[in-house]
């Protein structure tokens, strides 16, 4: 009785693991692709626009400045389709600054 484990304390691997949502659904095979063709299809705008991460399809970025905010938003669903083109299955919904992280 004194060295009985508990049962009820214990979760079997594959059940943490089928059940964990890695990054809001998106892998990591797919934001190493995502980080790898960023830049490429940022052009000049890039240098100014952090990748932050991914939410639920959304990606976040961080704008050096307004002007960069203004023309992120401006070419964000050219970007989507430029940036959906790398996988078997596009994913990527929408494009937003992030201002308060």
């Amino acid at each position: 009785m004194f060295l009985q484990r508990k049962r009820y304390n214990w979760t079997k691997a594959d059940t943490v693991c089928s059940s964990w949502k890695l990054f809001a659904g998106a892998g990591l095979d797919r934001l190493a692709l995502l980080d790898a063709v960023w830049k490429k299809e940022m052009g000049r705008l890039g240098e100014h626009c952090a990748l932050l991460g991914v939410d639920k399809g959304v990606i976040l970025v961080r704008p050096s400045s307004a002007a960069a905010a203004s023309e992120l938003a401006l070419r964000s669903s050219v970007l989507v389709k430029g940036l959906n083109k790398y996988f078997k299955r596009p994913w990527i919904r929408a494009i937003r600054p992030a201002t308060k992280i």
